[in-house]
């Protein structure tokens, strides 16, 4: 018998006896990776089962291959919806950051005892209806909305501006909006950890601002900054709500996979159009992880 196991009193033999480490791993990581099979891989081995089949009258044909995946690419509406989708994520997420930084910095260095909060009001928005606050948006934006009613009665513009909803602006402009508190409070967390008293040395030794913030805030607050990117690009690409509200017909992978597996009656092209975004999805989040600690991020 291995040295893995020993007799009980009784007579049996107890695996993992003499391994009491092995044994903690099995029974907590036993569950997790149970939870794991049924709940995300197993979902995602079936989007991607689908993904290579095809559909005619709404039924489901065995006839696999990789064609669905191709059109993600040669198609121009899906082509066209992929660059749309990916430009305005990147865009959204640098917005929210250059945004995020100095208010993050400023509760952190100055909040003193409000410092909690200030963080709370970071997110009041939390506490509205998702569908209400991007409706909110759509009465402000709307071309006889509250900006437009503003700048005409200012005499800024002579009619409503049209461009400013129902387009790209205005699904920017709303995931920007929804998304910034978790670019905001990463950074909080992170800086918040920052001692001021070497922030106030180098501004003794007569180092700039500029400096300062390049050579110890920025450095200091990578982990912050890379969580934020992960948790607003991650959002901004699966968005769906925003560019159908918002967009007004707009090209977005999320209003297209919506399309395909509803009117569009495509399954296995919506399948195919989600498995490349989880694709692109994971693979920024693998490339972004490589550049922090995992554990230094959720501290």
């Amino acid at each position: 018998m291995s040295e893995q196991t020993s007799q009980e009193p009784g007579g049996g033999w107890s695996l993992f006896e003499s391994s009491p480490v092995s044994r903690d791993l099995l029974v907590t990581a036993g569950p997790l990776v149970l939870l794991e099979l049924l709940f995300f891989i197993g979902p995602v081995l079936i989007m991607f089962y689908i993904a290579t089949m095809r559909m005619e009258d709404l039924v489901l044909i065995p006839n696999y291959g990789i064609g669905n995946f191709l059109s993600v690419f040669t198609e121009f509406v899906n082509r066209t919806a992929f660059v749309n989708t990916t430009t305005l994520a990147v865009l959204t997420t640098v917005t929210a950051a250059v945004i995020a930084y100095p208010l993050a910095y400023y509760i952190a260095r100055f909040g003193g005892r409000y410092k909690n909060q200030l963080a709370v009001l970071v997110m009041i928005p939390f506490w509205t209806n998702f569908i209400v606050r991007v409706y909110g948006w759509k009465i402000i934006l709307g071309s006889q909305g509250v900006l437009n009613s503003a700048l005409m009665a200012l005499g800024v513009v002579n009619q409503p501006i049209e461009w400013i909803i129902n387009s790209s602006f205005s699904i920017w402009l709303g995931l920007t909006y929804l998304w910034l508190p978790f670019m905001i409070l990463p950074l909080y967390s992170s800086l918040e950890k920052i001692d001021g008293e070497i922030i106030e040395a180098a501004y003794d030794l007569g180092a700039s601002r500029y400096a300062v913030f390049r050579r110890i805030v920025l450095p200091l607050s990578l982990s912050g900054l890379v969580g934020g990117f992960i948790f607003v690009f991650i959002f901004s690409m699966g968005a769906y709500i925003v560019p159908a509200m918002l967009g007004g017909g707009e090209l977005f992978m999320g209003t297209r996979i919506a399309y395909e597996f509803g009117i569009g009656g495509d399954w296995p092209m919506g399948a195919a159009l989600g498995s490349v975004l989880m694709i692109v999805v994971v693979g920024v989040l693998w490339s972004l992880l490589g550049y922090v600690n995992l554990e230094e991020m959720f501290q």
